[in-house]
């Protein structure tokens, strides 16, 4: 099936304000939903998502924009008939209060709630603490791979941005939450690099072209059971504070399981994870799908895929530590480039990965939201 890439919307026919949404919502869709930005003051307005294909994160944050500005209008925002994935986008980000369900909004219709909507408090990044930092010559590169299967090419890549940057740059794989006082480059997993970003000041740069991360759910090859029959039994993933666990108990909600009445084993890693499903420990694991892609054929042949999420909302995110944003539109530079380099494209293959583009601030906010909202 081929997917829209297109966004329209029309009026319904003999009522005000009432609208059919069709396409794909993203960031080329400002200018169509810009459109609606005169509605009257106390107005009533009504969306169908039924011909909505796809929303990504941008086209969440225009969404929520919209809404907003509604709301500051006194305008009632109701929307109706929205697929499964979407559906799933608009609870997590909280955007579920404006759904129509049986006549009420989703928010006053549901019975459980899967986790808890309050954010939570942080500290906020001190700038003089990181303004002290003295660089060194040599920088330290950290990395979360997606797939055991990248780990030479992001040597290659540490080779390549020494060569270009003239500068000496250490890397190492990510296993835990990277050092902040160690790590100057970072490639990390969304709700990592939420961290990093928010406590300790690293700027984000770039993300991979095309990219997201999505959660499948697996089970043991040899267990027939349907999603549905897994009520309560043992979940492995790898960590509680990570966007894959977040997303694979939005999944299991979406498809009529509570979640909160799992069991959750938290291994410290996906491959730990995968082995407590395949020595039955656990009877369900949350993984990353590009890991999942990537497993080896005997890993492959002891599990079974269930589902898995097409959320398009959330990526990995190339970072830099504070005391190097002054310089960091060079690894900016060099980065964008590799498109166009025959050994930078050689390295693109082997980190499985198309090319890199800027991070959008309305994405990288309605991250930073879902962030806020669920991790303590």
């Amino acid at each position: 099936m081929t997917m829209t890439t297109t966004f329209t919307i029309q009026p319904i026919t003999g009522k005000d304000y009432h609208y059919d949404f069709i396409g794909s919502i993203d960031a080329s869709s400002a200018a169509v939903l810009d459109t609606l930005s005169n509605i009257p003051a106390e107005s009533h307005v009504l969306l169908d998502f039924s011909r909505v294909e796809r929303v990504n994160s941008m086209g969440l944050s225009l969404l929520l924009k919209l809404f907003e500005q509604w709301e500051g209008n006194r305008i009632r925002v109701e929307v109706q008939h929205l697929n499964r994935m979407v559906n799933m986008l608009f609870k997590i980000t909280g955007l579920g209060r404006f759904v129509l369900t049986d006549g009420q909004t989703s928010d006053a219709a549901s019975g459980t709630s899967v986790v808890n909507p309050e954010p939570p408090r942080h500290s906020e990044h001190d700038a003089s603490q990181t303004a002290a930092k003295i660089a060194s010559d040599k920088l330290n590169f950290v990395a979360s791979l997606q797939s055991g299967q990248q780990l030479t090419g992001w040597y290659l890549l540490n080779t390549y941005l020494q060569r270009r940057l003239t500068r000496a740059i250490h890397f190492d794989q990510s296993l835990d939450t990277p050092d902040p006082s160690t790590t100057d480059l970072l490639f990390a997993k969304p709700f990592e690099a939420c961290l990093m970003i928010k406590q300790h000041g690293f700027v984000p740069l770039m993300r991979p072209i095309a990219e997201v991360d999505e959660v499948v759910i697996l089970t043991r090859a040899d267990d027939n059971r349907s999603l549905s029959d897994y009520e309560g039994v043992t979940v492995g993933t790898a960590t509680e504070d990570s966007f894959v666990y977040l997303l694979g108990r939005f999944l299991c909600d979406e498809s009529g399981i509570d979640s909160s009445k799992f069991t959750f084993d938290f291994s410290g890693n996906e491959i730990k994870a995968l082995q407590s499903l395949i020595r039955k420990k656990c009877d369900l694991l949350f993984m990353l799908k590009k890991t999942y892609e990537g497993l080896s054929s005997f890993s492959h042949s002891n599990v079974r895929k269930l589902d898995e999420s097409v959320t398009d909302f959330a990526c990995h995110l190339f970072c830099v530590a504070p005391h190097l944003k002054d310089e960091s539109q060079a690894l900016v530079d060099v980065l964008m480039a590799m498109e166009n380099d025959e050994n930078g494209k050689e390295i693109l293959k082997d980190i499985q990965i198309q090319g890199w583009t800027k991070s959008e601030a309305g994405e990288l906010k309605m991250l930073q939201m879902v962030y806020d909202r669920y991790v303590k």
